[in-house]
């Protein structure tokens, strides 16, 4: 998704083709801008002696953002999941260090990456000031009519890249295994024009300041979502363990993608493939045969597949693709 949707929600489960399971303005500039990264022949080791799944030996997920329940997660043999840093969004739900541990420890070596949003800025979050809008702080360009109280700013801003190094901080507090990184493709956008740099520069600056902090070291995993186009960039590829594509095979909800836009985004996600690189796709579709197509296709590929709904709220059990739990 573009960003979260933390409206108020319930918790239920909902039978279609799938059963699920519902669910100050900063002042200082202490943080630098960049943080050298690890040559790329030395990213992402990890060995069964670490007690850590591999990266490499991923095999399924569960991407949950609006109000993630860790028990749901932890009772299923998930071996990663993606979530949001705090159960409802803000500072006062943030997920604690204990509570991370023991969604890994629970069962699947499981992997927990946090959801990090950089190329928007969100209100509900933390680092939100009541009296910030549109061009005050200058780096905040427009609103996502997508999603309300999410604004696409200038992301190559020294006060907005600070920002996100302060989040980083208390995501590798909380001990995520990594980040799974959104609204990179915003040097798409025409006030980012010729700024597709400035992202790589900027993706690179995160993983070798986190990676630098983190008790895992080289091993925090780092994945971008869509902006595929980027497996053309070998900075960028050196640097990320990964990528989750959004809307690889329908849009939301159950409309196929064009076989023509399809295979150009294989392409790209075939090259992260070939890099070593773990490819998770994210489907939005309900239909049990637009389901079935989603797994089948993304699996020939040798991509990780998850189809939910487009509103990320739920655990999401697909009938024939439970999730299985497969040692390392």
């Amino acid at each position: 998704m573009q960003s979260l949707v933390l409206a108020t929600l319930a918790f239920t489960l909902v039978a279609c083709s799938s059963a699920t399971e519902p669910s100050g303005a900063l002042s200082e500039k202490e943080r630098p801008l960049a943080t050298p990264s690890a040559p790329a022949g030395q990213m992402h080791v990890t060995t069964a002696a670490t007690g850590r799944r591999p990266w490499s030996q991923v095999h399924n997920f569960v991407y949950w953002l609006s109000y993630p329940d860790l028990r749901a997660i932890g009772q299923r043999p998930f071996e990663l999941a993606v979530i949001d840093y705090s159960g409802d969004g803000t500072e006062g739900a943030e997920f604690s260090s204990q509570q991370i541990a023991g969604l890994k420890e629970e069962s699947c070596s499981r992997r927990v990456l946090a959801y990090l949003s950089i190329g928007e800025a969100e209100d509900y979050r933390w680092y939100w000031s009541p009296g910030w809008r549109i061009g005050s702080p200058a780096w905040i360009v427009r609103e996502n009519p997508r999603w309300q109280g999410n604004y696409l700013v200038r992301y190559w801003d020294p006060d907005w890249q600070r920002i996100v190094f302060r989040y980083l901080d208390r995501i590798i507090a909380q001990g995520f295994d990594g980040v799974y990184l959104d609204i990179v493709n915003a040097y798409q956008e025409n006030y980012a024009e010729d700024r597709e740099a400035d992202m790589v520069e900027f993706v690179s600056a995160i993983a070798g300041y986190a990676r630098s902090r983190s008790a895992l070291g080289e091993d925090f995993g780092v994945f971008i979502q869509n902006a595929e186009e980027l497996a053309a960039n070998p900075s960028l590829l050196a640097v990320v363990t990964g990528i989750g594509r959004e809307e690889t095979y329908f849009f939301d909800t159950d409309q196929p993608i064009g076989e023509q836009n399809l295979r150009e985004a294989e392409s790209y996600l075939d090259r992260f493939r070939a890099a070593g690189k773990l490819v998770l796709t994210v489907d939005y579709a309900t239909k049990a045969t637009n389901v079935e197509n989603a797994y089948l296709r993304s699996r020939a590929k040798g991509y990780v597949p998850y189809v939910t709904s487009v509103e990320l709220d739920r655990l999401t059990i697909s009938p024939g693709y439970e999730p299985q739990c497969r040692p390392f």
